[in-house]
């Protein structure tokens, strides 16, 4: 065994080092260590959930990249059909997930008694619901067969304007400039709620048939697709790749550029994260290097002693830096301990609750990135052992004579 690792060690061990003028600095050390890993964990834990749960949001609802037409309309209404088998055909690429052909209809939802304004979402078959199955909140997502469907999924904020719920018959009427309205008839299968007051206000779920008759489309024509990706990190590469096999006549983009101010705010999570991460392991750093100051100085008459024995100025150094190590570690465990358990308790109960209209999910989401664990602890031992090889060279001021001295 390594002398200065055999000196450290049997410091550590000792009674009277526990008890000693330095101990209560060195707790303090230690808790300035675990409180900035809890909140280090805190910061990662709910940044990366927050961007996680809003970018799983969008794409259950549009997917991450939508190929329509040209047509620039207020509602969001795809206003002309797109041949399916002439997109099928020209997008191929092994990193889409599913593709969902759809058509969006602008509607007026109306009861005997009250009426809202809306946008009917409409789905076939092979319809891929994705994550959104999590968002049901009563009954069952509306069966599309051989048949043309009457059922509906609307949200639970339409249903209470219109005071329905599930097994309730609803109206939907289309309006148009040049023709009388179109009314149809929907039974209520099921309810949902995303927490997303964007889609929720507006956006329920029906057999694409219904779009298809309204707009006098033929039975192979679609108003969008809605392609899912494997992997959202690549969705600008893939949205430029896909772009090129489109036809000319129809236009694709992705979530972040059909809502760029949402993206642009949970990027600011990324800021915010960096900035925390940064202040916590300099905080950190500057207790322990106080901690480590103290000891040296409390040491000094050992320092001298091992001076006088032959001991090289580095691993006198050493002797300190793997003690400071030591503590470095105490405090890394406990801090993994408190705040991954708090962000465990959040997620296994959901306690903390949020006002979806500003953040768009109704509890804290976490996430736990297990690469990005390993590198808070390991880039935080790192740092802030690097951060005390400064008062470590304190030990080259120390004279023998003058330390022995005192003895």
């Amino acid at each position: 065994m390594k002398i200065s690792l055999f000196i450290a060690k049997r410091i550590i061990g000792a009674k009277s080092y526990k008890n000693s003028v330095s101990s209560p600095i060195i707790k303090i050390g230690i808790i300035a260590i675990t409180i900035g890993l809890v909140a280090m964990h805190i910061a990662i834990g709910t940044g990366v959930g927050f961007q996680n749960k809003i970018k799983d949001k969008i794409s259950s609802f549009e997917g991450h990249l939508r190929v329509s037409t040209y047509e620039s309309n207020a509602t969001n209404a795809t206003l002309e059909g797109i041949d399916s088998q002439l997109i099928t055909s020209n997008v191929e690429t092994q990193d889409i997930a599913f593709v969902n052909p759809v058509a969006y209809a602008s509607t007026v939802f109306k009861t005997d008694e009250y009426f809202t304004g809306g946008l009917l979402k409409g789905i076939d078959s092979t319809y891929q619901w994705n994550a959104f199955e999590d968002y049901l909140i009563d009954g069952r997502m509306p069966v599309v067969g051989t048949t043309t469907s009457r059922e509906i999924l609307v949200s639970k904020h339409i249903a209470k304007k219109l005071g329905v719920t599930t097994g309730d018959r609803i109206s939907s009427f289309f309006l148009f400039e040049d023709r009388l309205p179109i009314r149809r008839s929907f039974v209520v299968s099921g309810l949902y709620d995303s927490g997303f007051p964007d889609f929720d206000r507006r956006i329920a779920f029906a057999d694409l048939r219904h779009i298809q008759k309204i707009y006098q489309w033929e039975s192979h024509l679609v108003g969008a697709f809605e392609m899912t990706l494997t992997d959202f990190d690549d969705i600008e590469t893939l949205s430029e790749s896909v772009y090129d096999q489109v036809p000319a006549p129809y236009d694709l983009k992705n979530v972040k550029e059909r809502y760029p101010e949402i993206f642009n705010w949970i990027s600011l999570f990324d800021t915010n994260i960096a900035l925390i991460v940064m202040i916590m392991i300099i905080v950190g750093g500057i207790n322990m290097i106080t901690a480590l100051l103290v000891l040296i100085l409390e040491r000094t008459q050992m320092i001298g002693l091992l001076g006088v024995l032959g001991m090289q100025q580095w691993s006198t150094q050493k002797v300190f830096l793997y003690n400071a190590g030591y503590l470095i570690g105490i405090g890394l465990f406990w801090g993994n301990l408190l705040g991954l358990g708090l962000l465990l308790l959040q997620h296994q109960t959901a306690w903390i609750t949020l006002d979806p209209t500003s953040y768009y999910v109704t509890t804290v989401p976490t996430a736990f990135d297990v690469p990005m664990i390993a590198a808070i602890n390991i880039g935080t031992f790192v740092i802030c052992l690097l951060m005390l090889l400064i008062p470590s060279f304190i030990i080259s001021k120390v004279t023998p004579i003058r330390a022995l001295r005192r003895v």
